[in-house]
């Protein structure tokens, strides 16, 4: 990881990082995708027949595309115990979660004597999709799936690439067994998402699309954005960790548990190095205003990443990364909110106060390392990355809901409206705007 110092040398790094994390890709894969999806609309199920069989698994077959099942209780069954416990008590907790989260209905009368007011409703069908490349990802179909069954929706599908011999990762099926997901399609990346959004003789077309995926899914939700609903384009992790060292030394206890080590660094090491893990192409930064902390952690990730089964990968990724050291916490937070990061770690003695002053983050760990996030704890792990936490949030109960406004105005309140409409109207140049509220002001017999 690259050490600097400054705050102006600082932003200048993490401007260019963010340049490098935006969202892009070559246009020969976005090409790609663009055939992969027409062919989908065009030809239906022989085109998904044919791209799994080029993809995934050469001897699939079309009556093998829909998972039977009997093969969904095979997988649960055959889980080991504690593999259904830890899926089980993940299961609950980010249901814990969400249920504080649903938008109430509400109305009211405006002071011009107008009903107002909100409803929200789920949408009917939502298609989730579950990774299964570098690893299968069970947890990303709790952390989707969770919450539409909060928010109500009625139907939840699911695809995910099946492997050479034409099966679905069994861990994979048991967390669609946990949560009810009885309908679920063999099918990868472009290719699912456009089954998605068109549907096929043996796919029916979904609502919204919500899951992270490879590039070509990614590129493919951009592409069919209109005809489905997406839930955000999702690229490779990311985490900042705000460390504030200044007296990490005699920091003692935190609700009666040893919580902080002499020094912070092998405990920020070790968070990095979980994120970097992900893939080469995850993205981790240390921002503080400790220059011994950053030696420090220099010095602890070489020896954790020797150590590391995924040593490779993590080296990769870390060549990328970034350790920042600030003049002052102020000039931290403003780096942390320019960063934007999918997971934001703040260790201090402060850190709830620190949170206060950081806009930009998909999710905030206060003393607490990301893997809780990813795994167990309760909010969804599907969170904005590459910046993009400067206007997006992660996938909650709102992502599977819609809001409707409700207006009701008698012709009394019309006419007291009236006149400024007409106004705003004529300065738009939109004078049927004008007649229709004219003629609804008018009085009734």
């Amino acid at each position: 990881m690259q050490l600097i110092e400054g705050v102006e040398a600082c932003r200048a790094a993490l401007e260019k990082s963010n340049a490098a994390r935006a969202f892009s890709a070559q246009p020969e894969i976005e090409a790609a995708v663009r055939a992969i999806c027409d062919a989908v609309r065009d030809e239906g199920d022989a085109a998904l027949l044919r791209l799994e069989r080029e993809f995934d698994c050469p001897t699939l077959e079309l009556s093998q595309l829909r998972v039977a099942p009997a093969e969904i209780e095979a997988a649960w069954r055959a889980l080991p115990d504690d593999a259904r416990h830890a899926l089980q008590r993940a299961a609950a907790n980010i249901e814990a979660f969400h249920r504080k989260q649903p938008q109430g209905d509400w109305h009211t009368t405006s002071p011009d004597g107008a009903f107002l007011g909100q409803r929200w409703t789920p949408i009917e069908r939502a298609g989730l999709y579950a990774p299964n490349a570098r690893a299968a990802l069970p947890s990303s179909l709790l952390m989707a799936a969770i919450p539409a069954r909060v928010a109500g929706v009625r139907e939840l599908v699911l695809a995910s690439p099946p492997s050479r011999d034409g099966s679905l990762h069994p861990v994979i099926l048991a967390a669609a067994h946990i949560v009810g997901i009885t309908e679920i399609y063999k099918l990868g990346g472009a290719v699912a998402m456009a089954a998605f959004a068109f549907g096929t003789d043996t796919v029916r077309a979904v609502d919204k699309i919500v899951g992270p995926t490879n590039i070509y899914g990614t590129l493919a939700k951009k592409y069919l954005y209109g005809t489905v609903g997406i839930d955000g384009l999702y690229g490779p992790s990311d985490v900042v960790i705000l460390a504030d060292a200044s007296d990490s030394d005699d920091w003692a206890q935190r609700r009666g548990e040893a919580c902080f080590a002499p020094t912070l660094a092998p405990q920020l090491a070790a968070d990095l190095i979980a994120q970097a893990e992900h893939g080469a192409d995850s993205w981790v930064c240390l921002i503080t205003t400790s220059r011994a902390l950053c030696e420090a952690l220099q010095r602890e990730i070489e020896s954790q990443t020797a150590a590391s089964p995924r040593a490779e990968t993590v080296r990769q990724s870390l060549s990328n990364g970034l350790i920042l050291r600030a003049d002052s916490l102020h000039q931290a937070c403003v780096l942390c909110d320019l960063a934007a990061a999918e997971h934001l770690e703040i260790w201090s003695r402060d850190a709830l106060a620190l949170s206060q002053k950081i806009r930009n983050a998909g999710a905030i760990f206060l003393n607490t390392p990301t893997p809780l996030g990813d795994y167990i704890i309760g909010p969804s792990h599907i969170l904005p990355t590459g910046g993009t936490a400067r206007f997006s949030g992660g996938v909650d109960v709102s992502t599977f809901l819609k809001r409707t406004s409700l207006v009701a105005a008698s012709h009394q309140t019309i006419a007291v409206l009236a006149a400024d409409l007409e106004i705003l109207a004529d300065l738009e140049n939109l004078p049927g705007h004008a007649q229709a509220v004219r003629r609804a002001a008018a009085p009734r017999d």
